[in-house]
């Protein structure tokens, strides 16, 4: 069947049955509002939130998730078990490396919502403008420049490390136009991490970038909500109803092109050099986002009074 034919099918089956039932969830106040307006179906809201082990992840446990097995296929991965990228153990104390680079996480599937090509050019923005600001030039391997950071080098402006978690069949794609760019503050590497894992890597991360956009304008993005459960701020594409989750410049900061993203990097991670404190106020905002709002309390607040009601 054609695919359009399909959605317009889809679409009648789901008015028609939805206004015979007995109570409706959706998932967005706008989804609320349109499913009124143009069905008649009367909804609650019901929001995506984290569970309770989506969370911010301790020193010890990211000293631990960076010596994991799903690190060591990243090419970047620690041999000495005292010494990660990010962390170092002295006696029994964890401690973060100062001159660590910025860990950015995207989960993406590469589809259509997804515009991987944005983060891919502010990339490569990110990598031009710190080589201008510092003068460098583009002599060195990218492997050199990770050997120089776990030896102890420290840089003005942090190189920046993207972790990509998706299995799809675009990856090898992508992963081939990533080499092809020569970048060379900037690192990607792909990885599949279990459910017990990924929470652990979102709350080891400085900063969030998610690149989906609502093909019907009307619904979230469940990835951002596990983010802030894991205090974790984020970089989010905009479009219309975004800001039913995304509060500018309290839990996160929205974009419409890669040279606005590229900008948001780079003054996000300058943090980590201590000169300003724009990334840890957004982390404290992330978590206030979700510190009485999570899929628990979610449910027993919206779902189960309907439930009950409709029973």
């Amino acid at each position: 069947m054609d695919p359009v034919l399909n959605f317009k099918y889809l679409l009648r089956f789901e008015k028609r049955y939805g206004q015979m039932a007995n109570g409706s969830l959706c998932v967005t106040k706008a989804m609320q509002h349109g499913l009124a307006q143009n069905w008649g179906i009367r909804a609650t809201v019901l929001y995506d939130r984290p569970p309770e082990f989506f969370c911010p992840t301790s020193l010890q446990e990211k000293h631990k998730v960076s010596l994991s097995p799903s690190w060591a296929t990243t090419g970047i991965g620690a041999d000495d078990q005292n010494e990660t990228l990010f962390t170092t153990q002295v006696d029994n104390d964890i401690l973060l490396k100062p001159n660590r680079p910025a860990l950015v996480v995207s989960s993406t599937s590469w589809t259509p919502d997804e515009d991987f090509g944005i983060l891919l050019e502010a990339a490569v923005m990110y990598d031009r403008r710190v080589a201008a600001l510092l003068d460098e030039n583009d002599s060195a391997d990218e492997g050199v420049l990770w050997k120089e950071i776990s030896g102890g080098k420290q840089y003005l402006y942090p190189r920046l490390l993207f972790i990509i978690t998706s299995r799809s069949p675009e990856k090898g794609k992508y992963e081939e136009k990533i080499k092809r760019l020569n970048l060379k503050r900037v690192g990607f590497r792909t990885m599949w991490l279990s459910a017990e894992e990924y929470p652990l890597l979102l709350g080891s991360a400085d900063l969030g970038v998610c690149l989906h956009t609502s093909s019907s304008g009307l619904d979230l993005h469940v990835k951002v909500a596990d983010m802030f459960g894991c205090g974790l701020p984020v970089c989010v594409v905009s479009y219309s109803r975004i800001d039913e989750l995304v509060k500018v410049e309290k839990n996160g900061l929205l974009f419409s092109s890669s040279s606005e993203l590229a900008d948001e990097l780079l003054v996000s991670v300058l943090y980590l050099t201590k000169t300003i404190d724009a990334l840890k106020s957004l982390k404290n905002g992330a978590l206030e986002t979700c510190s009485s709002a999570r899929w628990a309390a979610e449910w027993e607040e919206h779902a189960k009074p309907l439930i009950s009601e409709v029973l």
